[in-house]
């Protein structure tokens, strides 16, 4: 067919549009399309997934989740929550429309407002904007037809919203109550948009998956029961501890995932750090294989499982420290120490460096009992006996400068 005449059936609408910016209202017709579930999304989830360190029931669960509606996942940072996220949307074949919620937000930027703009001769107009939550409705509206013309093309576009609870919920979302909360068509009044293109129907292919840090208590808002309503909640933990006697980097077929933790973050952090240093990836893996220094990531990891499992009673404190600050910290490790040719007896001082650097931080929150993360502080031994030990105390004296 030729563009021409696509385009005169659907100006006579017998043909739907693939993009209707300019004919929000249209997007009814096509409104009622449902979810299309691969038939082979297991697969899909199983291969996306595969360097996250996750349990498969998650997966699981989380498909379901998404044909059902709208997703939250929630955990400590450094998890990969939003990783999971964009192996969900791979997995069911659709765009995801990535933003991160801030604590300023309005209906102004999740549905839309007005704004005045200069036109190319000088002078200025008032323009509609879309806010984050109207533009994925109109994107995922748009990509329907296109999928069932041809069902490679990607089948919606949803809404990935980073820090959900950052936003105030009522102000950001309120008007949005009646249209998460039913896959019936509902009717939004786009007051901002022109007369004849304000009346938005929402698609039931849309989705919104969001994240929420759980461990972060400051500068966040409650969601009110009317919004978790609206969303299935799912956890993404830390990786569940050793098992009894295993040694880290296990390979056996049941090795825990923080046993397999320890061999993907070295993997990961000597892959990055070859390629921001300029050294070749064999000479990384040989400076992080060798017996000294292989001993000290040990270490590191031990002292993480210490914190990152201290519940309870427990004499340290509790700290749920996630896969991607582990990376980090073992990264600046060897972009210092490999990178910059450091001599393996200085190794230490490097690893030191790079924990005070990345991980202590980390212990910097109000939930950390200071006691215990003095009494932690002063037992650490080297490498850790310096750097770390040192900014450990600082936070455990409200941020007083430890002197030794």
């Amino acid at each position: 067919m030729s563009h021409a005449a696509a385009n005169e059936l659907i100006e006579n609408q017998a043909m739907s549009p693939d993009d209707f910016h300019a004919c929000i209202p249209r997007i009814r017709e096509v409104a009622a399309v449902d979810l299309a579930v691969p038939a082979d999304l297991h697969a899909k989830l199983v291969v996306g997934a595969r360097n996250l360190l996750i349990p498969q029931t998650l997966l699981e669960e989380c498909a379901a989740a998404l044909i059902s509606g709208n997703v939250v996942l929630q955990g400590p940072p450094g998890t990969g929550k939003s990783s999971l996220a964009r192996v969900l949307a791979n997995a069911f074949n659709v765009e995801l429309l990535p933003v991160t919620a801030h604590e300023d937000w309005s209906t102004f930027e999740v549905i839309g407002r007005q704004e005045l703009r200069a036109k190319a001769d000088g002078t200025e107009q008032i323009v509609p904007v879309n806010g984050h939550f109207t533009e994925a409705v109109i994107r995922c509206a748009g990509k329907i037809p296109k999928h069932l013309d041809n069902p490679v093309n990607q089948q919606a576009t949803w809404l990935l919203i980073d820090e959900l609870n950052r936003a105030h919920p009522d102000k950001a979302f309120g008007e949005l109550f009646s249209v998460l909360g039913t896959d019936q068509p509902v009717n939004i009044t786009l007051a901002y948009q022109d007369p004849g293109n304000n009346d938005l129907v929402v698609p039931r292919r849309f989705r919104i998956i969001a994240t929420i840090n759980s461990i972060d208590k400051q500068f966040v808002n409650s969601l009110s029961q009317g919004l978790r309503r609206r969303f299935t909640f799912l956890t993404m933990d830390i990786p569940a501890k050793r098992n009894a006697g295993e040694s880290w980097g296990s390979t056996a077929a049941d090795a825990s995932l923080a046993s397999r933790e320890f061999t993907a973050v070295q993997t990961e952090a000597a892959a990055r750090a070859s390629r921001r240093t300029g050294k070749s990836a064999a000479d990384v893996l040989s400076f992080i294989s060798d017996a000294v220094v292989a001993a000290m990531i040990k270490q590191l990891f031990d002292l993480v499982e210490r914190v990152r499992y201290a519940k309870g009673d427990a004499a340290d404190p509790y700290v749920p420290i996630g896969t991607a600050p582990l990376i980090d910290t073992v990264e600046l490790f060897l972009i210092r120490a490999a990178g910059m040719n450091m001599a393996l007896a200085s190794a230490g001082s490097a690893l030191d460096w790079a924990v005070s650097a990345k991980l202590v931080p980390l212990l910097d929150a109000g939930m950390v009992n200071r006691e215990k993360l003095a009494s932690l502080a002063l037992s650490l031994t080297a490498p850790f006996d310096k750097s770390t030990k040192k900014g450990m105390l600082e936070i455990a004296s409200d941020g007083l400068f430890y002197v030794e």
